[in-house]
């Protein structure tokens, strides 16, 4: 029971992570001095390391690790990298036009990816029931995205023709955060793959979360710092933004949860679990009274449910 509840702890505490990125990003907006949205990005980075670092030194001063394997290391880094930075990095921009709650939608896909990368990649088997989750999963997906236009078009304070110019901008905008919000959770799903393997070369999944942000960290920081924003990197650390401070607690909370979770019940279950965080995700909108600016209604909620219904449905049906 211990390995469920920690997983359905890290189901919300990475809802309550999209959450502060959208809280962020809409203080940002409004304020008269806007960050660059990657230096966002680096404040919640930055505080996943800041974290890391009193986990790995207790963790060190308790049982240093004998050895470090070179494979698990270079598997780990090459997944900071592409998830915990490019997969983040596009998450934070899915946010800023999707929303907090259709952006954890677009997140549910996440698994698909991972099974058909078994599929393509290590061969294996679907069953029937592995099918009719993936179809129900994009077919929720796809309604969701034809809600959403309409949705943006009826509350659109000027009235537009549906094929005039600024209409038909505002609909492509919508559809790239619903492709964005998809390849972050193709670029996450396909390193999970590999960050398994990572995990299970190393022996160690505290080290691999620790290695995992660092290189996460040194990605971030040198594209700011070739776009000429090394001050702006300075700034940021000396005045760090609360929603982006939490959402990068909220972040670090959630995968710990998640490895101490997979520590003590099949990979399956942890799945099938977190697999609910874009319910979590729309509830706490709601909760927070947030659902009116995301223009939420009972639709996205079906849509939350059935897309959560397909992705345990594909989990729990496993592969041959």
């Amino acid at each position: 029971m211990t390995g469920q509840i920690f997983a359905l702890i890290a189901a919300v505490l990475w809802s309550l992570h999209v959450i502060f990125a959208r809280k962020a990003h809409g203080k940002n907006i409004e304020s008269a001095n806007p960050l660059d949205p990657m230096i966002g990005l680096f404040i919640t980075i930055f505080v996943n390391n800041v974290i890391n670092l009193f986990v790995m030194g207790a963790r060190f001063f308790i049982s240093p690790p004998d050895y470090v394997n070179a494979a698990g290391f270079i598997m780990i880094a090459i997944v900071g990298v592409s998830n915990s930075f490019l997969g983040r990095g596009m998450l934070f921009l899915a946010v800023a036009i999707l929303g907090a709650a259709r952006t954890g939608l677009t997140r549910a896909t996440m698994p698909v990816f991972v099974l058909l990368g078994g599929v393509f990649v290590l061969g294996e088997r679907f069953p029937p029931a592995a099918w009719l989750g993936i179809a129900i999963v994009f077919t929720s997906l796809f309604l969701m995205s034809f809600d959403t236009v309409r949705k943006e078009k009826e509350s659109s304070p000027l009235a537009s023709p549906t094929d005039s110019p600024c209409e038909k901008a505002r609909q492509r905008r919508l559809i790239k955060g619903i492709i964005i919000g998809m390849s972050a959770a193709m670029l996450m799903g396909s390193g999970s793959i590999v960050r398994k393997a990572g995990v299970d070369a190393l022996g160690d999944p505290l080290l691999a979360v620790a290695i995992d942000g660092l290189f996460a960290l040194i990605a971030c920081v040198t594209v700011l710092v070739i776009r000429g924003k090394g001050r702006d990197i300075i700034a940021a650390i000396k005045k760090l933004e609360f929603n982006y401070v939490m959402s990068g607690l909220f972040a670090s909370a959630g995968l710990y949860s998640m490895v101490y979770s997979l520590s003590l019940i099949p990979v399956a279950i942890t799945n099938s679990i977190t697999a609910t965080e874009p319910l979590f995700t729309i509830l706490i909108v709601w909760l927070i009274k947030e659902g009116k600016k995301e223009k939420l209604n009972l639709s996205t909620l079906f849509f939350g449910i059935l897309m959560v219904t397909g992705t345990i449905i594909l989990i729990t049906s496993g592969t041959n």
